[in-house]
């Protein structure tokens, strides 16, 4: 799975004009494969080539009319960034046990790519192109991340990370 997405990102990149007839209905399959991953190190793979798919498609704007729907953007970043950004148990672990790494990797940034890394590309993406609208649903999502902070610190300081 991960190849053939790795292989629709090289031809929705590459060869646009022939491969535009088929977008529509791949960035739907793609989209479908995203939401049936799980959170779990093994499919961490196969999400973040999926994320990247969609944030080369989002950044153009040849595609804009695929995500231009406010129901779209909101299912993005709802269903997609917010839960990617968020840190996981894994991340938790990945921490504890090697601090110095995982601020390498995960905050400084590196050639790796991780779920974070992609879903904050494609959120920049988002941004650009939908600056506004972006905006506003991730301020929505920003304001009740800190409510759910805020009702119990101690147990929701997760909620603050992303």
């Amino acid at each position: 799975q991960t190849a053939i997405v790795e292989n629709l990102n090289l031809y929705a990149d590459k060869d646009e004009e022939s491969f535009m007839p088929f977008l529509p209905n791949f960035t739907q399959l793609v989209w479908s494969l995203l939401m049936r991953a799980t959170n779990l190190p093994k499919h961490d793979v196969l999400a973040t080539k999926c994320i990247r798919f969609l944030a080369s498609l989002v950044k153009k704007q040849m595609h804009r009319d695929l995500f231009k729907d406010e129901a779209t953007l909101r299912q993005i970043i709802g269903s997609i960034v917010i839960p990617n950004l968020t840190i996981r148990e894994v991340d938790e672990e990945r921490f504890e046990d090697d601090p110095a790494e995982y601020i390498a990797t995960d905050i400084e940034g590196s050639e790796t790519d991780s779920r974070r890394k992609c879903s904050q590309e494609l959120l920049k993406a988002m941004c650009r192109q939908f600056e506004g609208e972006a905006t506003v649903i991730c301020r929505e999502h920003v304001g009740t991340m800190l409510q759910e902070y805020q009702s119990n610190p101690t147990a929701k300081w997760a909620a603050m990370d992303a």
